[in-house]
C-alpha cells in the first residue's frame, strides 16, 4: 500500500449512517476545487489537498449532495486499485456504496450518486466474492442503480455506464454470464468515448476468456500505443497498467 492510499484510508474512515441537515451556505468553491485536484489524483501533492478539503467538507455539508458523492468517487478510485486486497477492495467499495447512497436520499435526479453507488457497489461485490454478493440481492440493487444513473446520463464518465454494464455481465457466475452482451457494452462504450482505454480492457478480456486472444491483443496494444490525457490522464494511466498485466495472460495463450 502506498503513502497516498494509506493517508486516505485514515481521511475517509467516515461514518455511513444517516447524514445531519446541512449547514446554510454554498459549497460551490469547495467542490470545484475538488473536481480540479481529481484531475490530479496520481499526484501526492494534490491527494494531500483533496484529503483536508474533503476531510472538512464532509465534517461541515453532511448532507451537501455535491460532497458526498464526490467522497464516494475517492472511495471508488480507491476500491478499484488493481493492488489493493480483496478485503481491502471490498471495505472501501461499500464506504463508498453507503455515501452515494446518502447522496441520492438528498437528490435522487442526478447521475452522480446513481453511477457511483453502482460502481462503489461492483468494486464491493468483487471484494466479497460474486457469489456471496449475489446471495445478499446485490445483483438487483446494482442494475436499479445503473439503470437509473443510464437514464440520466448515458454517457456520463466518458461512457463509464456502459463499461460497468459490461463488466457486470462478463463478471456473474455461470448462467447468469453472458459474454456476448459484455463485448456489446464494452464497444458501446468505445463509440461515446472512441478514446476510452478501460473499455478496450475489458473488452480483451472477455475476447480472452471466449478463447480470442489475438482479438484482445489487438485491443491492448492499442491501450499501450494510446497517448496519456485525451480524456482523463489518472484513469487512462491505470487502465495502461491494467492491460499491461493482462497482456503477459494473452502472450501464454498465443505460445
Amino acid at each position: 500500500m502506498n503513502s497516498i492510499t494509506a493517508a486516505l484510508l485514515v481521511l475517509f474512515a467516515v461514518d455511513g449512517g444517516p447524514a445531519k441537515d446541512s449547514p446554510s451556505g454554498g459549497t460551490s468553491a469547495v467542490v470545484s476545487r475538488l473536481d480540479s485536484l481529481y484531475q490530479h489524483r496520481d499526484d501526492p501533492a494534490a491527494w494531500a489537498e483533496q484529503q483536508k478539503l474533503a476531510q472538512t467538507a464532509l465534517a461541515q455539508a453532511p448532507r451537501d449532495y455535491g460532497v458526498l458523492w464526490r467522497a464516494a468517487r475517492v472511495y471508488f478510485w480507491l476500491s478499484d486499485d488493481p493492488a489493493v486486497d480483496a478485503d481491502q477492495r471490498s471495505k472501501w467499495g461499500k464506504q463508498g456504496w453507503d455515501l452515494a447512497e446518502q447522496a441520492i436520499a438528498v437528490n435522487a435526479g442526478d447521475v452522480s450518486g446513481h453511477y457511483f453507488a453502482a460502481v462503489c457497489m461492483g468494486n464491493y461485490a468483487l471484494g466479497l466474492g460474486i457469489m456471496r454478493a449475489l446471495s445478499q440481492g446485490l445483483e438487483g440493487k446494482f442494475k436499479e442503480r445503473l439503470k437509473r444513473a443510464g437514464e440520466l446520463d448515458a454517457r456520463y464518465q466518458h461512457g463509464g455506464v456502459s463499461v460497468a454494464w459490461g463488466r457486470f455481465y462478463d463478471k456473474l457466475p455461470w448462467p447468469k454470464r453472458d459474454r456476448k452482451k459484455a463485448q456489446q457494452y464494452e464497444r458501446e462504450a468505445m463509440q461515446i468515448n472512441p478514446a476510452s482505454l478501460r473499455a478496450r480492457v475489458f473488452l480483451a478480456s472477455s475476447l480472452l476468456d471466449d478463447d480470442h486472444p489475438k482479438e484482445a491483443k489487438l485491443l491492448l496494444d492499442e491501450v499501450a500505443a494510446a497517448p496519456v490525457g485525451r480524456y482523463d490522464a489518472p484513469e487512462e494511466q491505470r487502465a495502461k497498467g491494467m492491460a499491461a498485466s493482462l497482456m503477459t495472460k494473452v502472450q501464454d495463450k498465443l505460445k
